[in-house]
């Protein structure tokens, strides 16, 4: 008779410890004790004990395995919010994908230092030149002498190497055309997800805890509230993060389907579309409306004298005739979306150049700005009673201007600029169709996001600064991949990741 898996497995090492009593019976009482807490107590208690026995394993994952750590801190990202509000707010969910994404580029650099690699290999390039540059004046910005707290400084200065952090682990772990197709691939289903939970919230409505998260808030609540509907936010943090992150996997996906040769990748990446489309109009974000004629624009741009390019711009153009001018005006979402291109009747919009014009006296009088987390809430928070404390940064231009001066803003568009430049260079010296079609359309999904943080602080939102700096990091990475070298060798594959 065959021996039983059972029996034939070899037992743990350490398992033996359980067998005596006294392991046996401390389990239980550990238990037992968590079960009356959650009980009897708070259920919370249960979901804070099971997230810190979830998160120290993750973290432990993170450590060892820098592609694996950076593809599950990009999946928490993504639910962050979810099981914040799920939790109400109970977790610190900021924190733990803080803390992983810091744990993953501990690893991946450790790991490069006992296989004896250069990091400053990494850096050799215009992208990372840059973000030293602004490394370098964020520290000037510390002596600053219209900023009143350095605990500000020291926020910011936290969450800008957070993201380079998110940077350079990219660079770290995209090391093959297929490293860079699996992320990617990963986050269109990301995103495609948060869509598709998006029209649920709008077909179904909003989960009990999701209704009591938006109407405790009564600021939040008139936000929401819009055209007699509330505006949806899928697992994301707001509907206007939302909305951001649908347009720009909207246009990188277009760009994906238009470049593709095979039917049933594009049929897929048409169904993606279609989904995170609805969740982007119910999102009721007029940003995102802008978002996607920009990022085509470019890609136009790139591609115009490609026949299917042109056939395309022709379809594209008589869809918007048709959305803008089409018998749908008892439709609330695409009446918003309308509404949107009247720039003129935007009260909204009226009233942050009336801001902007306003304050661009204080902008040429103050260089390096009046300080990092000076403006807005956070103005309040580090630096009250600082004249630009609760001044609204709508745009993302307009805050880097306001904190760090019209100094501060040429290195942050120069910044944009040298990277959609390397982008660009790199997809017409780009020898092989995958690697042309990735890199037109990490350029059209940065760009829209640049031309989104006009409007909005759309850069630096979590996930989609995953997305952001990661196809930085791709941008710079990818020349490689066809180089003779590269190819005819494994040296990309000798680290485990």
């Amino acid at each position: 008779m065959r021996q039983s898996i059972i029996s034939r497995t070899a037992p743990l090492r350490g398992s033996s410890v359980l067998d005596a009593p006294l392991a046996f019976a401390a389990v239980l009482v550990v238990a037992l004790g968590i079960s009356l807490l959650v009980g009897y107590k708070d259920y919370r208690i249960g979901l804070i004990i099971a997230a810190g026995l979830v998160g120290g394993m993750i973290t432990f994952i993170c450590l060892f395995n820098t592609r694996l750590g950076f593809v599950i801190t990009t999946i928490v990202g993504f639910f962050m919010f979810y099981i914040k509000r799920m939790s109400d707010d109970a977790i610190p969910m900021g924190v733990a994908v803080d803390v992983l994404t810091a744990v993953t580029f501990i690893g991946a650099y450790y790991r490069r230092t006992i296989h004896k690699q250069r990091i400053w290999q990494y850096m050799k390039n215009p992208v990372s030149y840059m973000y030293i540059m602004y490394l370098g004046f964020l520290l000037i910005e510390l002596f600053n002498p219209s900023m009143y707290s350095v605990a500000g400084w020291i926020f910011t200065v936290r969450k800008f190497i957070n993201f380079v952090m998110i940077y350079f682990v990219g660079l770290f772990t995209f090391n093959s055309v297929k490293d860079v197709k699996d992320y990617m691939k990963l986050w269109l289903f990301l995103s495609v997800l948060a869509g598709a939970y998006g029209c649920f919230q709008q077909w179904f409505g909003l989960l009990g805890f999701e209704e009591h998260w938006v109407v405790s808030d009564p600021v939040r609540y008139r936000l929401y509230f819009q055209g007699g509907d509330i505006r949806k936010f899928s697992f994301l943090s707001d509907p206007t993060a939302y909305g951001i992150l649908m347009a720009c996997s909207i246009v990188f996906a277009i760009v994906l389907a238009m470049n593709t040769q095979k039917a049933k990748q594009r049929n897929w990446l048409i169904v993606g579309i279609i989904i995170m489309a609805l969740g982007m109009a119910f999102s009721g974000t007029r940003t995102a409306y802008f978002m996607i004629p920009a990022g085509l624009a470019i890609y136009i741009l790139m591609t115009i004298t490609n026949r299917r390019t042109l056939l395309f711009m022709a379809g594209f153009l008589m869809f918007i005739v048709v959305l803008m001018f089409g018998p749908f005006s008892g439709n609330n979402t695409v009446n918003r979306i309308r509404t949107s291109f009247h720039l003129k009747d935007d009260e909204s919009m009226n009233v942050r150049d009336e801001n902007r014009h306003n304050i661009q006296p204080y902008i040429w009088r103050h260089p390096i700005g009046g300080g990092v987390a000076t403006s807005g809430v956070l103005g309040i928070q580090y630096n009250p009673g600082h004249p630009l404390a609760g001044f609204p940064p709508d745009s993302g231009y307009l805050r880097t201007a306001l904190e760090t001066g019209w100094i501060g803003l040429i290195i942050t568009m120069s910044l944009f600029f040298v990277t959609l430049l390397v982008g660009v260079k790199g997809y017409y010296r780009a020898q092989t169709k995958d690697v042309r079609a990735l890199y037109v359309a990490i350029v059209t999904g940065l760009y829209a996001y640049i031309v989104a943080h006009y409007a909005q602080v759309a850069i630096g939102q979590i996930p989609g600064a995953f997305f952001f700096y990661s196809s930085m990091a791709i941008i710079v990475k990818m020349k490689d991949f066809e180089t003779p070298s590269h190819k005819h060798s494994d040296q990309a594959k000798t680290i485990t990741t």
